[in-house]
């Protein structure tokens, strides 16, 4: 019964983890260069990656001249930087994954919780009654007006600051209107090409219909396995949550190749593809490039750390029971 008790105390830990990991930058990038001196750019050109956006990382400045403090947009400047040699603009990436990010850590919530449930039935009915909502919550989000307003804060600010709009301008959205909206407007933010972004925004809806079908297909497939094969079931229960930091790593590295072997012919300089830096620095012409994880992924790591240790305490408590 200790075991037990310390593997359902590890397991609230890493919850209440996975709730601040939501709310907080998980990597961060910055570009430095001789034109973007330390006195207007401390920390060079520098964006903070969240799981529903990516935000403005620089940090506030004194203005003698205006007697006010402002902080430099660095998400719009990496942007301007970026498309000198063909890349599209950092809210062209994860389009999907930002989007559905609540639904998703509200799924990793669930099955942590089902995990701490005694017995089969209330781990079947807690894991039903959960799915459904989440299910109900993403319909409802992606096709109904003002959809929207489903889905997070950060979201929404990151969209609106991206399209350059305010509040009233979205609020009737749905999500799935939301997410073709900003990506159009995203791919053609400096290369207005019709003719090669239609198809990109068609894929993007087809993309968005099939992962949330497939969302659900994975809810139901997890209420019928824990049902009829509980034991692997149970277990897949508390490895797909610990596996989260990898996860965001193969994620976030997709789509730095993506934004470094997409680029377009409309560039005022031409460059061979690459591969951004994913962790470290780097050099891209005159700037110097680091990526690091920021505090948010150091959270990922303890809830995954303490899901793991949870995950041995209650495999010996259950050996313990059978022997």
């Amino acid at each position: 019964m200790n075991k037990l008790l310390l593997s359902r105390i590890l397991t609230v830990t890493a919850v209440a983890f996975l709730i601040a990991v939501f709310f907080a930058p998980t990597w961060w990038v910055s570009l430095k260069a001789p034109n973007y001196p330390p006195e207007s750019f401390p920390e060079g050109v520098r964006i903070h990656f969240h799981m529903n956006g990516v935000f403005n990382g620089c940090p506030l400045r004194q203005s003698e001249e205006l007697h006010i403090d402002e902080a430099l947009d660095c998400v719009h400047e990496m942007n301007t930087i970026n498309h000198y040699v063909g890349m599209y603009p950092i809210a062209s990436a994860a389009p999907v994954e930002r989007a559905f990010s609540p639904m998703l850590v509200s799924l990793l919530i669930l099955m942590l919780l089902v995990f701490m449930m005694p017995g089969k039935k209330s781990q079947f009915i807690i894991l039903g009654i959960g799915a459904a909502t989440i299910s109900t919550w993403l319909l409802v989000a992606l096709f109904t007006e003002g959809g929207i307003m489903f889905t997070s804060d950060g979201y929404r600010q990151a969209l609106m600051t991206s399209m350059d709009l305010d509040a009233d301008e979205i609020k009737g959205w749905s999500l799935h209107f939301a997410m073709l909206e900003g990506y159009r407007d995203s791919l053609g933010a400096y290369f207005r090409n019709p003719v090669e972004i239609e198809p990109r925004v068609a894929m993007l809806s087809q993309a968005a219909y099939v992962i949330a079908a497939a969302l659900i297909v994975a809810m139901l497939v997890l209420i019928i396995g824990l049902w009829k094969m509980r034991n692997f079931f149970y277990w897949l229960l508390i490895i797909i949550p610990i596996l989260l930091p990898v996860f965001f790593i193969l994620d976030y590295a997709a789509w730095l190749w993506w934004y470094g072997h997409t680029l377009n012919d409309m560039a005022a300089f031409s460059i061979k593809p690459f591969m951004p830096t994913v962790f470290g620095d780097g050099k891209v012409a005159q700037f110097s490039t680091h990526s690091y994880p920021h505090y948010g992924f150091a959270l990922m790591l303890a809830s995954s750390f303490s899901l793991g240790l949870a995950a041995l305490l209650r495999r010996k408590q259950l050996r313990e029971e059978a022997s």
